[in-house]
């Protein structure tokens, strides 16, 4: 008998890998609901198998931006390596604090983290109207001293996130990349990039506990791949002008809603 799943799961991996290719992430917040609530994955299933689906959507969304100069490599390396320390830790501790208490430190912890946002996102906004926020092409930054802490910080937190959860650890990174000051546009390729380095330790590390469902993460992945490439060329399309209005209302109001969710759940 035909078995729909093969069809529904790299439908819906096409769908996510759309969506986070074009606002920034890996779509491990929305891969483990997806298995659980639509197809029945045991938890613990889900979420190593959506750490691992994560991996080759950020690969191919990180490539795809790199096309189209959306990625701060630099900036993205010193991310990454707090990320791989920070999943890493994840890991460790996911064993150690019950699940309800960990999921009330996150969403206090994400919620900490929209104050350096707000104050970045209203000095775009008095930026923008002064016309000095227009273009990326020649954009570069050198991080440095105090910088280069923050953003290992940041980095850190994202791989935290990943590791507990199995998700991509895309909030602590973004809010990370915008706080730093670079273009929304950018933001949205550098963080793609920096997850990378989230999934492959997360998979390492949950690949020991033997949860990984090898079918599952090509089908879902497989579909998310392809929609990754799809991703960037719509952003494109919009404009950086147009990203930057949209992006900071969007990424707060996403990191609101998921803090608080977490808090009150």
């Amino acid at each position: 008998m035909f078995d729909i799943n093969l069809i529904l799961l790299p439908l819906f991996g096409f769908l996510i890998g759309i969506f986070v290719s074009a606002l920034g992430g890996g779509g491990g917040g929305l891969y483990a609901p997806v298995l659980i609530l639509l197809f029945g994955i045991p938890t613990q299933t889900a979420i190593a198998t959506s750490l691992a689906s994560v991996l080759p959507t950020t690969v191919a969304g990180a490539f795809s931006h790199y096309r189209e100069g959306n990625v701060d490599v630099r900036t993205g390396l010193i991310l990454g390596v707090g990320g791989i320390a920070g999943t890493l830790i994840g890991v460790y501790m996911a064993n150690l604090i019950p699940p309800i208490l960990l999921q009330r430190i996150l969403g206090a912890f994400i919620l900490i983290m929209l104050v350096p946002m707000l104050r970045s996102a209203l000095k775009r906004r008095k930026k923008m109207k002064n016309g000095e926020i227009a273009d990326i092409s020649g954009y570069s930054t050198r991080l440095t001293g105090t910088k280069r802490i923050i953003a290992s910080f940041f980095g850190v937190a994202g791989g935290i996130l990943a590791g507990v959860f199995g998700i991509s650890g895309t909030p602590p990174v973004t809010a990370g990349l915008y706080s730093l000051g670079l273009p929304a546009i950018l933001v949205v390729g550098t963080t793609v990039f920096v997850l990378i380095f989230n999934s492959a330790a997360g998979i390492g590390g949950y690949f020991l506990s033997g949860r990984l469902d090898v079918p599952l993460v090509i089908l879902l992945g497989g579909g998310a791949v392809i929609g990754t490439f799809i991703g960037p060329k719509l952003i494109k399309k919009v404009g950086p002008k147009t990203v930057e209005k949209i992006y900071a209302p969007l990424l707060i109001g996403i990191s609101l809603v998921l803090g608080l969710s977490l808090i009150l759940a």
